[in-house]
């Protein structure tokens, strides 16, 4: 009688490590921006977290995100996209973000820099830094940039140096010029500054009045209109909007605040330049992006483009707030 056939099975392969990286990239000496000015002994502080040999995700969001989409602790800024078994999942991809030059984190900015009045950074000098760093994290292509806001203006910089490096460009709530509206709040909210003299009460009411433009008339009142007058101050939309002005004055500082906004409002690229084929996203209701800029960025593209169009009464942070809607854009984007 013959014996029983023995069955082999083949280990399991188990998950890439997932690595959680970060550092500060020494910019050239003499970083020269677009200004003419220079930046001497500048630093951009970096994250990178995914297997070590995982596509490459770059992960951009507004001027008050920074270098940790996703953070061991839990307090990325864009926890619900980004992170094990999320769309942007660092089990499958690495994901690399940064802290803006200008701004008042890690990277050179006003506070660090130690001098009296800091240089006007673009958004083509993030790019540029942005594609140093790359470089020396020896990146050869990139699976996906994702740039939302202000981020969105830097990645459509950085895709048009990468060129036929980058694989796919996803902008959400961004455009190739400023828009009116924006410029005349940001105008506004520095005049605030202005006349506070910096003070922390005005960079909070400054933030406060950026916050409403965030968002929309609607949605504002879905929110909250059954709230009486006498509650608004506390839970109602008067409390809202001041927590987030006290918010942001705990992390954030006058001059940084002036030196993204103008950043915001200086950005400008030709559509054309951009090579790469791009997925964008827009929200009707978005009163700083308005659907027009978008519309008129798809035109004149330098490359396939599709237009993601959707109504939201959260405006402008619809990226951050219509969570499956974005989550399966994504994803889309990753498998195209």
């Amino acid at each position: 009688m013959s014996a029983e056939p023995k069955l082999h099975f083949a280990p399991e392969a188990a998950a890439p490590a997932v690595q959680w990286l970060e550092g500060e990239l020494a910019l050239p000496h003499s970083f020269t921006l677009e200004s003419g000015a220079t930046l001497d002994d500048a630093r951009l502080a970096w994250t990178c977290v995914g297997p070590a040999e995982a596509p490459v995700v770059v992960v951009l969001g507004g001027i008050s995100a920074h270098r940790r989409p996703v953070a061991r602790d839990g307090r990325g800024w864009w926890e619900s996209q980004c992170g094990a078994g999320k769309a942007l999942d660092t089990n499958r991809y690495r994901l690399v973000g940064i802290d803006w030059l200008g701004g008042c984190d890690a990277s050179t900015g006003p506070r660090s820099s130690g001098t009296e009045a800091f240089p006007e950074v673009s958004t083509g000098d993030q790019a540029r830094a942005l594609l140093l760093l790359l470089n020396r994290l020896g990146v050869r292509r990139v699976h996906l940039v994702v740039g939302a806001s202000y981020g969105g203006n830097v990645a459509q910089h950085l895709a048009a140096l990468l060129g036929e490096r980058l694989r796919h460009l996803v902008l959400l709530s961004a455009a190739h010029k400023a828009a009116q509206f924006g410029l005349a709040l940001r105008h506004v909210q520095r005049a605030i500054l202005d006349l506070g003299s910096d003070s922390a009460e005005a960079l909070a009411l400054a933030r406060s009045l950026a916050v409403l433009g965030y968002r929309t008339a609607e949605g504002v009142e879905r929110r909250f209109g059954g709230e009486s007058p006498v509650d608004a101050h506390d839970d109602g939309v008067i409390g809202w909007v001041e927590h987030h002005g006290r918010k942001f004055v705990r992390r954030f500082d006058a001059d940084a605040y002036r030196c993204l906004g103008r950043s915001l409002d200086r950005h400008e690229i030709d559509p054309a330049a951009v090579r790469v084929p791009t997925t964008l996203f827009a929200v009707r209701e978005d009163l700083t992006v308005p659907l027009s800029l978008s519309r008129e960025y798809v035109a004149h593209a330098g490359a396939p483009c599709e237009l993601v169009e959707i109504s939201s009464d959260f405006g402008h942070d619809a990226f951050l707030k219509e969570e499956a809607v974005v989550s399966a854009l994504f994803e889309r984007c990753l498998q195209a």
